[in-house]
C-alpha cells in the first residue's frame, strides 16, 4: 500500500515539472572557464592547499550548480500565492432543512436551491431568491424575503403544517403544492394542488382567502386585501375590511298646491246634490318588520343586480369568483338606505350595485330590517 504524499512533495514535484519545461539559458561556457582557470590563487597556510585540494569541485560542477541556482529563483518568485479557505458551495441535491438554524438566510444564485425537510415538504427557491426557515415546530414556516418559491407539503392530518410568509401577509397549507412570488408590494399565489389560506401575519384564526386547485391570487402585503382568479372565495369574518356606501336619492322637486279661486256663493233657489253616504274602511297597519318571504324577495333581486355589476365591470375570459357579505339597512318605506360589502368588492363594482340599489324597494314596515347575504359572484 502506498504512503499518501505530502502537500511539500506534491508542491515540489510541480516545482520540478515546470523547471524541466522551460528552455536551458544561454551561457558563456568559455568566458566562465576561462576565469575561473585564470584566477590567481590567494596565499594561505600550509594547511589550506591539502584542504582546499579536497573541497576544491571541478569547474563543470561549479558552473551547473551556478546554473541551477539561477533557474531555481526566478520560477520560485513567480509561483502563485497560496489560496485562501474555500468557500462552501450549495451540495448538488437538496439541503436539509432540519439541520438549518433558524434564521440561517438561503440565497439562491442562476440555479434553484432546494431545502427538504424529510416527511414534511420539500420547497424549491428560485434563481436569484432568498428565504429563511423562521418556524421548525409542527408548524414549519418560510420567510420569503426576495423572488419566489414553490413547495410540496405531504398531507397530514393536522389543520395545518407549513406556511410562506411574505410582510404581513401568510400563505398556510395542510397538503398541497403552490407557488408564491413577491413582486414589489404584491404577493402573487398560484395553486395547483388542494387549498391554500391566505391570511394576515398577526391573526389568522380564520383566512382572508381561500384558492383551491387551478386558482391564483394578487395579494397586499397586508394579508386582507386582494383578487383572486379560478376556483377560489373570499371569508367574511369579524373585523375584517369592509365597504359601506350610503344610498342617496335626488330629492323630490317641490310642488306649490294650486290656489283656489273664489266660487260664487250659491244661490238660495240652487239645489244641492245628495251626498253619497261615508263609509269607514279599515286601515291596515304596516307589520313592524318586512316578512322573510318578502326580504328574501328583494334578495333574489339584489343579487342579480350585483352579478350584473360583476360581470359588466371584467372583459377577460378567465372565470372569476368572488365570495362577499352583503348587508343591507332597509328603511320603513321599503327603500334601502345603506350597503355594506365585507371584505370590499372593486370601486366599480360597487358603484354600479349602488346606482342600483337606488331603484330597489322592500316591503312597507315599521322599523325596517338590516339583513345580511352571502353572495357569490362569478364571471
Amino acid at each position: 500500500m502506498s504512503r499518501a504524499r505530502s502537500p511539500e512533495d506534491e508542491a515540489l514535484d510541480r516545482l520540478v515539472t515546470e523547471l524541466r519545461e522551460l528552455p536551458a539559458p544561454e551561457l558563456d561556457w568559455d568566458r566562465m572557464e576561462a576565469r575561473v582557470l585564470n584566477e590567481p590563487r590567494t596565499s594561505s597556510s600550509p594547511m589550506a592547499p591539502g584542504l582546499f585540494g579536497r573541497l576544491r569541485l571541478p569547474a563543470a560542477a561549479i558552473v551547473a550548480l551556478a546554473t541551477g541556482v539561477f533557474l531555481f529563483a526566478p520560477r520560485r518568485a513567480s509561483l502563485p500565492p497560496a489560496q485562501s479557505q474555500p468557500v462552501a458551495q450549495l451540495p448538488a441535491g437538496p439541503l436539509d432543512g432540519d439541520h438549518l438554524a433558524l434564521g440561517t438566510r438561503v440565497s439562491a444564485g442562476k440555479q434553484n436551491v432546494q431545502v427538504e425537510h424529510a416527511g414534511r415538504a420539500r420547497w424549491t427557491l428560485e434563481p436569484y431568491g432568498a428565504a429563511s426557515v423562521i418556524n421548525a415546530g409542527e408548524l414549519l414556516t418560510v420567510r420569503l424575503d426576495s423572488g419566489a418559491l414553490s413547495a410540496n407539503v405531504v398531507p397530514q392530518p393536522k389543520p395545518e403544517t407549513f406556511a410562506v410568509e411574505v410582510g404581513g401577509t401568510r400563505v398556510a397549507v395542510h397538503g398541497t403544492a403552490f407557488r408564491v412570488e413577491r413582486v414589489g408590494d404584491r404577493v402573487l399565489v398560484e395553486v395547483s394542488e388542494g387549498i391554500v389560506a391566505v391570511e394576515p401575519t398577526s391573526n389568522h384564526s380564520v383566512p382572508s382567502f381561500l384558492l383551491r386547485r387551478g386558482s391564483r391570487g394578487n395579494f397586499g402585503l397586508d394579508g386582507r386585501t386582494g383578487s383572486v382568479e379560478g376556483n377560489a372565495s373570499v371569508v367574511v369574518h369579524e373585523g375584517g375590511p369592509k365597504s359601506r356606501r350610503e344610498i342617496r336619492r335626488a330629492a323630490a322637486p317641490h310642488v306649490s298646491p294650486p290656489i283656489a279661486s273664489a266660487a260664487p256663493a250659491p244661490t238660495a233657489d240652487a239645489q244641492k246634490p245628495a251626498e253619497p253616504p261615508v263609509v269607514a274602511l279599515p286601515v291596515q297597519a304596516s307589520p313592524q318588520q318586512p316578512s322573510i318571504s318578502d326580504i328574501e324577495a328583494g334578495v333574489s333581486s339584489a343579487l342579480e343586480l350585483m352579478n350584473r355589476c360583476f360581470q359588466q365591470t371584467h372583459s377577460s375570459d378567465i372565470h372569476v369568483s368572488v365570495s362577499t357579505g352583503m348587508t343591507l339597512s332597509v328603511a320603513g318605506d321599503g327603500t334601502v338606505q345603506s350597503v355594506t360589502f365585507a371584505p370590499p368588492l372593486a370601486p366599480a363594482v360597487e358603484d354600479c350595485g349602488v346606482l342600483g340599489l337606488r331603484n330597489l324597494t322592500f316591503a312597507r314596515s315599521v322599523e325596517g330590517a338590516t339583513f345580511t347575504r352571502i353572495l357569490e359572484l362569478t364571471r
